[in-house]
């Protein structure tokens, strides 16, 4: 029993060690788009849900991530995000469609609208690669978008980008992040638009 006592208080001073402490604190980053909105040159009759983004566990905690080593991942230590990035990523997204008009009404998935098409995305990786100081940061997502009035799968593709981190530290990794993102949505948004076009030729 004393050694478990003792166990326990081990654990608990490890944990304290992990702490922040002065001049430590805890930043929080928001996730942004910062990118200016491209208007659709064609608006699509009908209505496209947003499914809200799949993301592994490492993903659903709200810290970024980095990597020192290939095949491996850590979250920032005293930085968190706002909300977590999958989540984010969603509202951007669905931010974004709606400004850049590709569809009449554009609403998240499970809100109650009757949808035309539905946008699916998994978010497959995005941290920062800090091997090589200052480093660069990799986003990766799969997006897929289906036609519901008969269950069709129009098309997949996985979206990829590189952006390269002005500063080794958090804010330096958050700040890539978002322009990441924003060319991420950029060409998401494009893609839609292509795809949906095509199905009426």
């Amino acid at each position: 029993m004393k050694t478990l006592g003792l166990l326990l208080l081990a654990v608990l001073l490890a944990g304290c060690l992990r702490m922040p402490g002065p001049g430590q604190a805890v930043t929080y980053h928001v996730l942004t788009d910062p990118g200016p909105v491209v208007k659709s040159p064609q608006r699509h009759a009908g209505t496209l849900l947003v499914r809200e983004m799949d993301a592994p566990a490492l993903y659903q905690v709200p810290s970024p991530v980095f990597s020192r080593e290939a095949g491996t991942r850590a979250h920032y230590q005293f930085a968190r995000w706002s909300e977590p990035p999958a989540k984010r990523l969603t509202w951007l997204l669905r931010q974004r469609l709606e400004a850049a008009g590709v569809f009449e009404v554009v609403s998240p998935l499970g809100g109650g609208v009757r949808g035309d098409y539905q946008l699916n995305t998994r978010l497959v990786d995005f941290y920062h690669d800090a091997a090589s100081p200052p480093g660069v940061v990799l986003l990766v997502l799969e997006a897929e978008l289906l036609r519901r009035t008969d269950a069709r799968l129009l098309e997949r593709r996985m979206f990829v980008a590189q952006q390269p981190v002005t500063s080794h530290d958090a804010p330096g990794a958050t700040e890539a992040m978002g322009r990441a993102a924003n060319r991420v949505i950029d060409e998401l948004t494009l893609w839609l638009a292509q795809v949906v076009s095509a199905q009426g030729r």
